[in-house]
C-alpha cells in the first residue's frame, strides 16, 4: 500500500517508513500538495492510488464519501486522532510503526480500497 501523510505530521514519519521499505510521501515533500486545499490532495491521490493519513476527519470523510457516490474509487483513508497520537516528537515513531504495521497487514496497493480505517496503537 502506498500511503501520503497530510500535512499536519512531521515528513520524518514518511522518512521512517521508507527507511522500512514501505511507499510514503508527505505532502511537505511534494511542492504541487503544499498548502494545497483538500480536495486537491484527495483527488491527486486518488489518482495516484495512495492512501491518506490524516487527523482532519471534518473534510476528508465528505472527500470519500462524495467519491463513493460519484462512482470514482480510491485507495483507502487512514484517520487518527490527536488523541491516540498527538503530534509530537516523541509520537513520531509511534505513529511510524503504527502505520507500517497496517502497510504490512494491507501491502497490496488495493489494501485499503475505498475504505475509511481509524489507525491504532500498537
Amino acid at each position: 500500500m502506498k500511503v501520503l501523510l497530510d500535512e499536519m505530521y512531521s515528513p520524518t514519519v514518511a522518512k521512517m517508513l521508507r527507511e522500512l521499505g514501505h511507499d510514503a510521501i508527505s505532502a511537505h515533500e511534494r511542492p504541487d500538495l503544499q498548502r494545497a486545499p483538500d480536495t486537491v490532495i484527495f483527488e491527486t491521490m486518488r489518482l495516484e492510488s495512495r492512501a491518506i493519513v490524516t487527523n482532519n476527519i471534518r473534510d476528508f470523510i465528505p472527500l470519500a464519501q462524495t467519491a463513493l457516490l460519484q462512482d470514482r474509487s480510491f485507495a483507502g483513508l487512514i484517520l487518527t486522532t490527536d488523541r491516540t497520537f498527538p503530534r509530537s516528537r516523541n509520537t513520531t515513531g509511534i505513529l511510524a510503526r503504527s502505520l507500517a504495521e497496517l502497510i504490512r497487514a494491507c501491502p497490496a496497493d488495493d489494501g485499503l480500497f475505498e475504505q475509511t480505517v481509524w489507525l491504532t496503537r500498537p
